[in-house]
């Protein structure tokens, strides 16, 4: 019987993405790993290495073309690690935080941009 108790606010997708991971812990890290599963709030991530918890890390993806999403979207999400978990040799963390899109954060802050991801 599961005795886990669900803390998410917001509904998380199971998708697999790779992601491009950055933090700092007294010495900068620069990391790859893979989305298992993510949501307005957050993401679960595997990789190699974790950092600790409650550091803030970066990441950043690309999210393929979809129903009415005609062309790839960058997005960058910065967060704190919220949960670290092992299980024989995966590794992975969890992340609370939020997602900007790149391509609007740019049209927003330089007016507007012709080149997509």
């Amino acid at each position: 019987m599961d005795q886990s108790i669900e803390r998410r606010n917001s509904l998380r997708f199971q998708i697999a993405l790779s992601l491009l991971l950055r933090w700092t812990d007294g010495v900068n890290h620069y990391d790859t790993g893979h989305c298992v599963n993510i949501g307005q709030g957050g993401m679960f991530v595997l990789a190699a290495r974790t950092p600790p918890l409650g550091v803030e890390v970066e990441v950043e993806f690309v999210l393929p073309a979809f129903g009415g999403v005609t062309r790839p979207t960058r997005l960058h999400c910065v967060g704190r690690v919220s949960r670290v978990e092992m299980c024989h040799q995966l590794k992975g963390f969890a992340i609370a935080g939020q997602f900007v899109d790149e391509l609007r954060a740019q049209q927003a802050t330089c007016g507007s941009v012709s080149e997509s991801v």
